[in-house]
């Protein structure tokens, strides 16, 4: 019972700070064809220019045109899989985390199909979206996976 006890004790202090996610205004470039983007980059989106959504990160800059984006989606997913034991352990003491991905799918400048994929703070999709319906109402319409969970 002692050991039970022990390792419950161990996921609830050690696995939060292993889990890398985004906060506040943080958006995380996850993955894609976007070039010079490196995979695990952290910056933000602005929304000012009317043309093009931009990713500022580190190493630079990714401007989106809004009228090159093709499609987008939203999806939540649970961040860990623990299994039945240690979830039930950890869900005693601490809510299951979600993490929150929009896929952006558009046109390059040399007219090459891209794809990028973004981790985003959890009240960040709801803007992204109202933008990106305001502003590329070219793109088909979006889809959400796992919306209603939070």
């Amino acid at each position: 019972m002692k050991k039970l006890a022990t390792f419950c004790l161990f996921l609830v202090v050690c696995l939060p700070a292993v889990a890398v996610a985004v906060e506040e205004s943080q958006v995380m470039y996850v993955g894609g064809t976007a070039p010079g983007v490196e995979t695990g980059a952290i910056g933000r989106f602005d929304f000012v220019p009317p043309t093009a959504l931009i990713f500022e990160h580190k190493g630079g800059k990714l401007a989106i045109p809004y009228a090159d984006i093709q499609s987008y989606k939203y999806s939540s997913e649970v961040t860990r899989h623990l299994g039945v034991l240690p979830a039930v352990a950890v869900g005693v003491i601490k809510m299951r985390r979600h993490s929150h991905f929009v896929r952006i799918s558009y046109r390059g400048a040399d007219n090459s199909e891209q794809a990028v994929i973004f981790e985003v703070p959890k009240h960040l999709p709801r803007t992204l979206q109202a933008v990106l319906e305001t502003r590329a109402p070219g793109a088909s319409k979006p889809t959400a996976h796992g919306a209603g969970r939070n």
